[in-house]
């Protein structure tokens, strides 16, 4: 069995790195936010984030789905409720919104990411 390039996981670490923070930041602001039913969407973009390190091309594409329509609504929620928010939710919400925005970019553009991807599934057809 072949072992991807230090490179690649490095790449693979780094989306790890800052999907954890993600999930941190959103844990967090749905306890600020006492929204409960929040805690599926997270949970959700768990389970779509192990197929994306599994090499499953269509949890890449989902996860990136998700993080684009996670940028779209919260940018539109700042703009749209800013003088509602507390400075709490709406600085959390901008932070979230340019971690999922360096999420989707990294997994669209990295080659180093996509050459793990490729590997894992290699080594899943054998």
């Amino acid at each position: 069995m072949r072992q991807p390039a230090q490179s690649a996981l490095k790449a693979r670490n780094r989306l790890l790195t800052m999907f954890v923070l993600l999930c941190i930041l959103d844990s967090a602001l749905v306890i600020a936010a006492q929204d409960r039913w929040a805690i599926g969407r997270i949970f959700l973009t768990i389970v779509v984030m192990y197929f994306v390190i599994q090499g499953k091309q269509w949890a890449k594409w989902l996860m990136v789905g998700i993080c684009s329509l996670v940028v779209v609504s919260l940018i539109t929620l700042v703009l749209a409720l800013s003088s509602k928010l507390s400075a709490t939710l709406t600085g959390g919400s901008l932070m979230m919104a340019v971690l999922s925005t360096a999420i989707a970019v990294h997994l669209v553009s990295s080659k180093e990411l996509n050459r793990y991807f490729a590997d894992k599934r290699k080594v899943d057809l054998q």
